[in-house]
């Protein structure tokens, strides 16, 4: 696979994070607000992820998407195991279809991202090279 049609992979992973998120938004505001505003700050930065994959700062895009990923699934099982504070009206709840496929979509994006960010970053290779010759190839 291109390296275009993995971030573009990654692009519609975070979308599909963000968009079952922002479809709770208003419950979650009315019912328990800081879950509403944590649920706005995973949505404004699967945006920002998804802005940086096509951007020479790729690699942040996948770091910072797979940190809310990986913060969403934590939030989740606590959610359906011990809940949170004020949000208890979900433990048990491990079958609802919107939290399982969340569930494997951030999978999805977090195993992705792992596959990106173990390879060498080519621009700090780059840059690395233009340094040990007094040159920052930056602009």
């Amino acid at each position: 696979m291109s390296h275009a049609a993995r971030h573009w992979l990654g692009l519609m992973l975070l979308a599909a994070v963000a968009w079952i998120h922002y479809r709770d938004i208003p419950g979650k505001l009315g019912e328990t607000p800081y879950l509403g505003w944590l649920y706005i700050l995973l949505v404004a930065g699967c945006a920002a992820s998804g802005a940086w994959l096509f951007t020479e700062r790729a690699r942040a895009g996948y770091a910072l998407g797979a940190l809310i990923s990986l913060g969403a699934i934590v939030g989740y099982v606590l959610t359906r195991s011990t809940g949170l504070p004020g949000a208890t009206s979900d433990i048990g709840n491990w079958a609802e279809p919107s939290g399982v496929f969340a569930l494997i979509v951030e999978a999805a994006f977090v195993g992705l991202a792992l596959s990106r960010l173990r390879r060498p970053d080519p621009l700090a290779a780059v840059t690395a090279a233009g340094r040990a010759r007094g040159v920052d190839p930056r602009p």
